[in-house]
């Protein structure tokens, strides 16, 4: 990539010389075309005025000698040399004539401004009408010019190719400018990012490629994401949840074979012995084997329960916008009825907030932690209460007057299959908890006691 991106930019290079080359010349050429455009002026002009010398009687060709003399004198001044001739052919007056009869001060002016009397090239001919007749022929050529005229064309000339060149080496040196910065702070990502994927593919799951900016605090402070911080995001994100199924994987089989072991063992033995004869009372051992089997249906919801959160784990899904207060109503009346059949009372605290978080995600967390708190409690009630954090997120707290954690099961309570002496459940429900609330970013603090009940409080971000 960073190859590509140099030779992108050295095109761009070549087609601004290229842009430049063009121009040069389109300006020097309308600056020529000007200069040619000024002198075919200036000679109409003159042949204006020579024509006008024409004094022509019955047929006779005859010159107004004085007129003609001013006309080649002004026509010296415009800068050409010129002579003039009759329909014969024959030369009725030249400027170089009229050079020689100029006086001192005239002649010191205008040898200041041109080199006289003779001009230079090839005389050009122009023809003299006067009436529709054809009276005589003009000809001309240019006088060398001396002073600021040709010193200004010449300068005029030098500053456009320098202006040209200036452009050219202001947008030639951006462009490898930006060559170099983009080639360093695209590339450089972009390899980190490969690097990472190479260990990835050797199954290292442990690595977080974080970005790197040289002005990271103004980068924060401002809050620029690009693409390349996107895609870091959601490599992260595919990186973590390879590790979570990589490790799902290894200790699921343990943990399955660990759950299964017991109850087969105890299925196996009954049939044996129901085989050889030995059970006096066989409905007894078929109600064992029941509550086995009723056990093994456990373990297999539990593992359905795990794939359904491990789906919502891997699908990372759109965060929208919801009204935490009516979310949380809406999923607290599903558990009303539940509540009030066993007695219980179930509150609800917090104002209206608007939240941008995963519904589905948070909707699995509320779920669980109402499950479980209705679960463990007896007596007393369940409470939910969510507001803002001063570091800009927001909290949800479910808290029971339930029998409370010991203080030495708080940690195990979030591994997978781990239950405490008074749980009935599968041992997942906490452990998922926890997992997706990672996935969003939170955390989950736990606050217990014996005796005196439990409170689970949720803390994510908040991006608005």
């Amino acid at each position: 990539m960073r190859t590509k991106l140099f030779f992108s930019f050295i095109v761009i290079i070549l087609l601004a010389l290229l842009s430049n080359i063009v121009f040069e010349h389109l300006i020097m050429k309308d600056f020529q075309e000007y200069v040619q455009s000024t002198n075919e002026d200036h000679i109409y002009w003159l042949l204006a005025a020579v024509e006008g010398a024409y004094r022509g009687r019955e047929g006779r060709n005859e010159w107004d000698r004085e007129l003609l003399s001013e006309a080649l004198h002004w026509g010296m001044m415009l800068g050409f040399e010129s002579y003039v001739t009759d329909a014969e052919g024959r030369m009725i007056l030249s400027s170089g004539s009229v050079y020689a009869s100029l006086s001192e001060t005239m002649l010191k002016r205008m040898n200041s401004m041109f080199v006289l009397p003779h001009g230079e090239g090839e005389f050009q001919w122009y023809p003299l009408f006067v009436a529709g007749q054809e009276v005589g022929g003009l000809y001309i050529r240019p006088l060398k010019r001396l002073g600021n005229v040709p010193l200004k064309e010449l300068i005029f000339r030098k500053r456009g190719r320098t202006f040209l060149l200036i452009s050219f080496l202001i947008a030639g040196g951006g462009a490898l400018c930006l060559a170099v910065i983009f080639t360093v702070f695209l590339s450089n990502p972009l390899r980190r990012l490969t690097a990472a994927a190479e260990r990835v593919g050797k199954g290292d799951f442990s690595l977080k490629v974080i970005p790197q900016h040289r002005f990271s605090r103004l980068y924060q402070r401002l809050r620029c994401t690009d693409e390349i911080d996107r895609l870091t995001e959601s490599f992260n994100y595919m990186v973590e949840a390879l590790r979570k199924e990589d490790t799902l994987r290894r200790h699921l089989t343990s943990n399955i074979a660990h759950e299964l072991r017991t109850p087969l063992t105890i299925l196996r033995g009954n049939l044996e012995a129901i085989e050889d004869g030995v059970i006096e009372r066989p409905e007894d051992v078929l109600k064992s084997m029941k509550d086995e089997v009723m056990r093994l249906i456990n373990l297999v919801e539990g593992i359905e329960d795990i794939t359904r959160a491990e789906a919502s784990f891997f699908k990372m899904g759109e965060k929208e916008t919801v009204d935490l207060k009516e979310f949380i109503t809406s999923l607290a009346e599903a558990f009303r009825g539940l509540c009030t059949d066993r007695g219980l009372y179930l509150r609800l605290k917090g104002p209206s907030l608007i939240v941008k978080t995963y519904p589905d995600k948070l909707h699995i967390i509320l779920k669980n932690l109402l499950t479980n708190g209705i679960r463990f409690t007896e007596r007393g009630g369940i409470e939910i209460r969510w507001g803002k954090l001063k570091t800009g997120g927001f909290f949800i707290s479910v808290s029971d007057t339930g029998p409370g954690i010991p203080e030495e099961q708080q940690q195990k309570v979030f591994e997978r299959f781990y239950k405490g002496e008074r749980s009935q459940g599968r041992g997942l429900g906490l452990s998922i908890v926890k997992e997706l609330i990672e996935t969003m970013g939170g955390r989950i603090i736990l606050r217990s006691r014996p005796g005196e009940g439990s409170e689970f409080t949720v803390e994510l971000p908040n991006p608005l």
